[in-house]
């Protein structure tokens, strides 16, 4: 019987990115997304981000216009 192991690539859950659809998900270079602060996940040589984490971290620094634009509440 075949293992379904050797198809690891294809199982691939949506919620977990690799590090180039992470930057794409985040409109980013894949240089920009490695100087950034965010959590990442890694195995022997890949990296992984989880898209619950790429989220947070988007929520977490963005800035409301108002602040942005240097004017107080």
């Amino acid at each position: 019987m075949k293992n379904d192991l050797n198809n690891a690539p294809h199982c691939r859950t949506p919620d977990v990115l690799s590090r180039r659809e992470a930057a794409k998900y985040l409109g980013v270079c894949l240089t920009t997304l490695d100087r950034l602060d965010i959590p990442k996940t890694r195995i022997r040589h890949r990296v992984m981000f989880k898209l619950d984490v790429l989220k947070k971290w988007i929520d977490d620094h963005t800035e409301c216009a108002a602040k942005a634009m240097g004017r107080k509440k």
